[in-house]
């Protein structure tokens, strides 16, 4: 009786693991080596470059919330230069390294307010005192 269990355990394990699996998939293109668009199976999709099986080069991801992004990705991260529009429109135009807001970029709030500067690690940076502000702004995924 045991065996049989353990058996039955391990068919229910392996379907919802290939079901999962299932919806994440290459839905167009290559998305190992070339241009291809991939589908994950939480909603979100990326369409753009790939190598060796992750986004590199110029890409536009889609998240399932409503925000996107367009720019360049260096494995499988938001880095180079790109723009992210959140779902409620406010938005980032720059730099980016290792998913981070990094070097200048620009942001623009819902309420047509500005910042036009450097970043650091995802954080704005006072260029005049060289120290980070303690209020800041939308954390991304």
């Amino acid at each position: 009786m045991r065996n049989k269990t353990k058996k039955m355990v391990l068919v229910v394990i392996l379907i919802i693991s290939f079901t999962t699996v299932l919806k994440s998939q290459c839905i167009k293109g290559n998305c190992y080596n070339g241009n291809g668009t991939f589908l994950y199976s939480n909603g979100d999709k990326y369409k753009g470059r790939w190598k060796s099986g992750q986004m590199q080069g110029m890409g536009k991801y889609e998240y399932a919330t409503g925000d996107r992004y367009d720019g360049q990705f260096h494995f499988n991260k938001k880095d180079g230069t790109g723009t992210y529009v959140w779902k409620d429109k406010s938005s980032y135009v720059g730099q980016w390294k290792n998913d981070l807001r990094e070097g200048y970029g620009v942001y623009k709030w819902t309420n047509s307010s500005t910042y036009a500067g450097f970043w650091k690690e995802g954080k704005i940076i006072d260029t005049s005192i060289g120290e980070t502000p303690i209020l800041q702004i939308k954390k991304i995924k």
